[in-house]
């Protein structure tokens, strides 16, 4: 791990710089997300495009899955453990 400084622009960009770069592997168009934490820090991290299309497609792969399930079952489901949790609190 490597510490680094980095100015911002008036622009408000900023350079990271190249040891950081070659680190994560960052190259031009890779895209970070971050977040401002209340001490003023700010958490950076650097999105790795090929497990989001991995976790779209297991996301795609469960909806074609739960597509199949009618609303009607899911419906008599709730009503059933809706209807056990009561009894059982009734004992």
């Amino acid at each position: 791990m490597s510490l680094e400084t980095a100015k911002m622009s008036s622009r408000g960009q900023i350079i990271i710089p190249k040891d950081i770069r070659d680190q994560v592997g960052a190259t031009a168009n890779t895209v970070f997300t971050m977040i401002a934490l209340d001490d003023g820090r700010i958490i950076m991290r650097k999105l790795d495009a090929e497990q989001i299309r991995k976790d779209l497609e297991t996301f795609r792969e469960i909806r074609r899955k739960t597509k199949k399930v009618p609303q009607a079952y899911v419906d008599r489901v709730i009503r059933e453990v809706r209807a056990e949790r009561r009894a059982k609190g009734r004992s």
